[in-house]
């Protein structure tokens, strides 16, 4: 159907007319804890998931159909219960905004990054989530006994180098997409990546923070995960993986799946599969919530003439447990939050 110029459609008093949606599902009837506008998209976070809404007019702009929907979906099986969320989301989302940080400074495509990074980050716990329950799966019913010929059923998961590679690519994505904000605020730094900046973090004022000795022992966990991620996609003589399933050693031990790294600048022994994935991704988040962090106190510009800094928030400010930082005005020994 086409209408004429300056004829109505049928779809236009529906779609002009105000309106309400209910979001809830039937495991997740929680509170909105945000709203965001990322790249044109509006996500709503809630305690189990972060779903998207496309009102009628996104789906159909034509109005052409009178029965298209306002659609709802969850496009992140994590929400605001998840600590990650609230360290990332929910702190960029609190943070990364133009009122309080230079013009100069495209808060907008900080956010979308940083909401590239919490997809990576969600779909390296999915793969967390899945080991663990695999690899608990070969153990439940594991026969412990070694039978009358001497054999063992040893348990199995399989596809553990699939399951390495991917978990590390996704975490090299979440590090790469991180430096792509670092370069939002630092817009001069040349080649070299991290260790590039931290130099000029060193080279500057060193007084204000802590952000030269957060980068400095932060080092060791961006090289690794880089390193890794070659070794996985790239390996050779000098740097590969070694990944084993459940083995039993000469003490009749059963030991769980193994990971050992062979690299010439960061070698790590070999050691408990599930220790090397939960330690990487608890190091990731942490990084990637100071760093933004960091960037936003560096930048922030005062309010009226009245000096706003990022504060690490008392418990019984915050609006979440879990967004730990804000930016606030000090007053004596208090805090007001700006938001």
């Amino acid at each position: 159907m086409k209408a004429q110029e300056g004829t109505k459609l049928p779809s236009d008093n529906l779609r002009d007319r105000g309106g309400s949606l209910q979001l809830s599902t039937p495991d997740d009837d929680s509170a909105i804890s945000a709203m965001i506008t990322v790249a044109g998209r509006l996500l709503v976070v809630k305690g189990k998931g972060i779903y998207e809404i496309k009102p009628a007019d996104q789906v159909d702009p034509k109005r052409t159909n009178i029965g298209t929907p306002n659609t709802i979906q969850r496009v992140l099986p994590f929400g605001s219960e998840s600590s990650w969320v609230g360290a990332i989301v929910l702190t960029a989302h609190d943070l990364l905004k133009s009122t309080y940080l230079p013009s100069e400074i495209n808060c907008d495509r900080a956010l979308a990054l940083v909401f590239d990074i919490a997809q990576d980050i969600a779909g390296m716990h999915q793969l967390i989530e899945n080991y663990r329950e695999t690899q608990e799966a070969a153990i439940v019913n594991l026969d412990p006994n070694i039978r009358k010929d001497l054999s063992f059923m040893m348990p199995a998961i399989g596809n553990l180098a699939v399951r390495c590679k991917e978990f590390v690519q996704k975490s090299d994505h979440v590090l790469n997409g991180l430096f792509k904000v670092v370069k939002l605020f630092y817009r001069d730094l040349g080649t070299g990546g991290w260790d590039t900046l931290k130099t000029k973090i060193e080279n500057g004022q060193q007084d204000i923070d802590s952000f030269s000795q957060f980068l400095s022992n932060a080092l060791p966990l961006l090289h690794l995960v880089r390193n890794t991620r070659n070794c996985v996609e790239h390996p050779g003589k000098d740097q590969w993986i070694e990944v084993s399933d459940f083995k039993i050693d000469a003490g009749n031990n059963l030991l769980r799946p193994m990971i050992k790294i062979i690299h010439r600048k960061t070698p790590r022994p070999r050691m408990p599969l599930a220790d090397f994935f939960a330690q990487v991704s608890q190091n990731i988040v942490s990084v990637v919530e100071m760093t933004i962090v960091f960037l936003c106190a560096r930048h922030v510009r005062s309010i009226s003439g009245f000096p706003v800094h990022v504060f690490e928030m008392p418990l019984g400010q915050r609006r979440s447990a879990y967004v730990r930082f804000g930016y606030g005005l000090a007053q004596g020994n208090e805090i007001i939050p700006m938001s």
